[in-house]
Formats: structure tokens, C-alpha cells, sequence
């Protein structure tokens, strides 16, 4: 009985100190200043996704497994951080009169979403390991491998890839690039 008590408020307190980081995070966007996408492109941080493939790969050696496990934080803190910039411009150009670059926001903004989540459902899969199986990089690997090739890059290649269809009223340069810097 105590038990499913306990349970129960460890959810309960979970969702609420969701809601109160998505409240920080939605406050904190508001009061940033706006990113013009050609300023955009030095912000960004790239991703090696041949790395990030080869890191969800199950290494031999427990040392190499936590190099893994390290580059692997590394990159979803760059996705998620490449996400979040694209947003940005995704807020800017959401009230266009443009229709299509308005819904082409949107879009941009939606995939943003999916990237974070999955970026932070990765982490934390990351930490709750570290922190209650230090010792289990193999099952932590296995499950990082499942989310990368199912939901991850998936995400992160439709994120890409509606970044380029909102620079398409742009010169074919601005879109090389960013492309290129994600």
C-alpha cells in the first residue's frame, strides 16, 4: 500500500515540476530577443549523425562504452540546442502574411517539438542509468540505439529538412548553409 502511495507522488510530483519547467522555458522564450535566420547559422552547433549512429553501436570495451555514453549527451544537447535556435526563427515568421511561410513556420516549429522531446527523453534515459546503474552501459547503449534509430534522426532529419523549406524563399547559399551548420 505505501508503496503505490509513493509511486503516485513521485508522478505526481514529476508532472508537476514538468509543467514548471515548461512554464520557465516559455517565459524564458518570450524574453529573448529575435534571431534573424542568416544570424542563426554561427549559433548552431553540428552534428556528426555517422557519429551518432556509430555511438548508439554496442562497444566491447566498458571504456569505450562510456566515451559512448559521453559523446552521446554531447549530441542531444546539440540537437536539442539546434532545435530550440530553429524555433526561435520559427516564432518569427509564424505571423507572416505569407501564408505558406507562416504554416512553413509552424512546421519548423512542430519538428523543433519532436527533436527536444526525443533529445530529452534521451538524456534523461542517460542520467537515470548513470545514477541507478553506473555499472549497466550496456543496456543504457541498447536503449539509446532504440531511441536514435526510431524516433531520433528521424525527427532531427524532418527538422532539417523543413529548416530548408523555410529558407526557400531565400537565396540557395543561406540554405546550403544552414543545412551544412546542422
Amino acid at each position: 500500500m505505501n508503496y503505490s502511495f509513493a509511486i503516485w507522488i513521485t508522478l505526481s510530483s514529476s508532472l508537476a515540476l514538468l509543467f514548471l519547467y515548461t512554464a520557465i522555458i516559455n517565459l524564458r522564450r518570450r524574453h529573448l530577443p529575435e534571431i534573424r535566420l542568416d544570424e542563426v547559422i554561427p549559433l548552431l552547433t553540428p552534428v556528426n549523425m555517422e557519429a551518432l549512429w556509430q555511438i548508439a553501436e554496442l562497444a566491447a570495451d566498458a571504456g569505450e562504452r562510456r566515451r559512448q555514453v559521453r559523446l552521446a549527451n554531447e549530441y542531444l544537447r546539440r540537437m536539442s540546442h539546434n532545435a530550440a535556435l530553429l524555433q526561435r526563427i520559427g516564432y518569427t515568421q509564424i505571423n507572416s502574411p505569407n501564408p505558406l511561410l507562416a504554416a512553413q513556420a509552424q512546421e519548423l516549429i512542430d519538428a523543433g517539438v519532436h527533436v527536444r522531446l526525443y533529445a530529452f527523453i534521451g538524456l534523461v534515459v542517460l542520467f537515470v542509468r548513470r545514477i541507478t546503474a553506473p555499472g549497466s552501459l550496456a543496456s543504457t547503449t541498447s536503449e539509446l540505439k532504440s531511441l536514435v534509430s526510431t524516433s531520433l534522426v528521424p525527427a532531427y532529419e524532418l527538422l532539417k529538412s523543413k529548416a530548408a523549406n523555410l529558407t526557400s524563399f531565400r537565396d540557395t547559399d543561406l540554405r546550403e548553409a544552414l543545412v551544412q551548420s546542422l
